[in-house]
């Protein structure tokens, strides 16, 4: 789901162009980060067409912008564009429209009735899905679409190989891929240019042996010290075992997305380290009959909780200056309602926040994983949403070098501590 960024949209309407023609009063004009002719688009228009059949007074314009939706929105709304319901990244509309005020709080809404007889909307989500939400202890954003950090694996492989069970531990990872690696498979997929995948190996490795603050605390030092506690050192030095043991084959500090992952589908690869939406975007190639397992990233040296899970999700945030807000709100409960979200779950092959809903068959495993989250992990432990120019321009980019070996472990330490206080002194 992360690089379909490249895709080309038309930018569907479902009723007019919204630029063409503007929304009469009542009428909701609705923004998505999808493109037009991926099936959680296709799926939303018929859920909206639905919607509209019930409420014949409600029009939804439907604009499929691709993942640069809230780039356009935000260019757009400056113009004086009327846009009242926008979806995207949680994390990266937590530090655009939301931290910029542009958004109304969904407090109020979460402790409304549900749609589907609940005494409050928010008790139909996930576990914890609704903390990271959450803009200084205020909701401003409503999920529908959860996608877990963990690895997505080959079952019959693993079994063909000798690895009954998923493993638990970080030294049962790296027995399990040795099985791999012996019976002549490549053990994880990684494409060199992917930093946006790459970084979740140092994130949960430092959640696992350091907790879930460490990471912030760690981006917040502006002396940039707190990044030579030895531990740092140490889950970089783990990591490039990977490579050196050749559980990452040498030839993939070469792959460009999305060649390594269609190794995996093509049953070269036995795993990746990547956000839910790998078996849907692989589903063509890998098809029917392929046996996908999921397990969350291990605990290391005896620390860390399984159970803490780093998430992508995708959310619904509402304009402030919307004139259609109870509009908004009642399709928005439409959208998260069991009947909306079973269907967009079975349709578009993608992971519902529903808890009432079952997940498609190959995302059994990682249903499996959310269900029993006791706490839900912004991405990045919430750096990418606070400060993402952080991560996209030193904690991604100095990572991914050392990660594919173009930084040895102790230039890891030292450069991030280096670029942390100059990116301090600079603001």
């Amino acid at each position: 789901m992360r690089r379909k960024a490249n895709l080309a949209s038309a930018g569907l309407i479902l009723s007019a162009l919204a630029a063409a023609a503007p929304a009469s009063a009542g009428d909701i004009v609705y923004w998505s980060m999808w493109n037009d002719q991926e099936p959680s688009a296709k799926q939303i228009t018929a859920l909206a067409q639905q919607y509209m059949a019930a409420h014949p007074d409600t029009k939804i314009h439907i604009t499929f912008n691709g993942r640069q939706n809230q780039v356009k929105a935000r260019t757009a709304l400056t113009g004086g564009t009327t846009i009242d319901l926008i979806d995207g990244e949680l994390d990266n509309l937590a530090g655009g429209l939301v931290a910029a005020g542009q958004t109304e709080p969904f407090d109020a809404l979460l402790a409304s009735a549900g749609p589907d007889g609940e005494t409050k909307f928010a008790d139909l989500f996930l576990p914890s899905a609704l903390d990271v939400a959450k803009h200084n202890g205020v909701v401003y954003q409503i999920p529908y679409d959860y996608n877990p950090y963990a690895f997505y694996y080959n079952r019959k492989m693993w079994s063909d190989a000798g690895v009954k069970e998923p493993p638990k531990t970080w030294d049962e990872l790296l027995a399990a891929l040795e099985k791999v690696k012996a019976a002549g498979h490549n053990g994880l997929a990684v494409e060199s240019d992917a930093g946006v995948y790459n970084i979740k190996y140092l994130t949960y490795m430092l959640e696992r042996t350091l907790g879930p603050d460490f990471l912030m605390k760690a981006v917040e030092d502006k002396t940039g010290e707190t990044w030579k506690n030895p531990a740092v050192l140490a889950a970089m030095k783990n990591l490039r075992v990977l490579w050196d043991k050749g559980y990452v084959p040498a030839e993939s500090k070469g792959y460009q997305w999305p060649a390594a992952q269609q190794t995996v589908a093509l049953g070269d690869t036995s795993a990746e380290l990547v956000g839910s939406w790998l078996p849907i975007e692989l589903a063509d190639t890998a098809g029917p009959d392929f046996q996908w397992g999921t397990f969350p990233f291990p605990i290391v040296a005896g620390k860390g909780d399984p159970s803490h899970v780093e998430v992508l999700l995708v959310s619904y945030v509402l304009l402030k200056d919307s004139k259609v807000k109870p509009e908004a709100e009642d399709f928005i409960k439409f959208m998260l309602s069991k009947g909306s979200q079973q269907a967009y779950s079975a349709n578009a092959l993608r992971p519902a926040v529903n808890k009432s809903v079952v997940w498609p068959k190959p995302l059994s495993d990682a249903h499996a994983i959310a269900t029993g989250a006791t706490l839900v992990m912004a991405e990045d432990d919430g750096v990418k949403a606070k400060y993402p120019d952080y991560v996209s321009n030193i904690l991604e980019a100095v990572t991914n070098k050392a990660f594919l070996g173009d930084l040895t472990p102790e230039q890891f330490v030292d450069e991030l501590s280096s670029r942390t206080k100059t990116y301090w002194a600079s603001k």
